[in-house]
């Protein structure tokens, strides 16, 4: 895989997995010396705002989110990507089927687990109207996985300099 330095993270609405996914990637890329953009998008406007839980989570990592605002998934914002992580498949397949005509989009596109080399259970469930112990141990989950997939590209990155 050639130097990624274009990430777009998406989930349903962009506004409770994907935005943290895209803060904490923008953390560890940083602590990595990672210079790269990492943007976060959703499939259909849920709010204008991320949610409390995910906000907390991020506050209490010391991370800020103030100029968070949520997008949608467009050609426009795939096309300019070298790397589109979803949490889950049904994404993953959504943007391969829609978005076809976009150059070596089925290379490009994965979740995030999968991403990170997980060949089953690939799906990061939505924390949207669950238990605040099921939200926490879902984001602790994104946590742990951007971690991964920063260290992944920061060794593609480091060979491909």
């Amino acid at each position: 895989m050639n130097k990624i330095s274009n990430v777009l993270i998406i989930c349903l609405g962009n506004t409770a997995r994907s935005p943290v996914a895209e803060y904490l990637a923008r953390f560890y890329a940083k602590e990595n010396g990672l210079d790269m953009t990492i943007e976060s998008a959703g499939f259909m406007n849920a709010f204008t705002y991320m949610q409390p839980e995910s906000q907390e989570y991020l506050n209490e990592k010391g991370i800020d989110h103030s100029d968070f605002r949520p997008q949608l998934v467009s050609y426009r914002l795939l096309e300019k990507q070298d790397l589109i992580i979803t949490m889950e498949e049904s994404h993953a397949l959504e943007i391969k089927k829609n978005y076809s005509e976009i150059v070596d989009i089925d290379k490009k596109t994965f979740t995030l687990k999968e991403y990170n080399g997980n060949t089953s259970d690939l799906d990061i469930i939505d924390p949207y109207y669950t238990s605040s112990h099921t939200y926490r141990k879902v984001l602790n989950l994104i946590d742990e996985n951007i971690k991964k997939m920063i260290s992944k590209i920061t060794q593609i990155n480091t060979l491909n300099t």
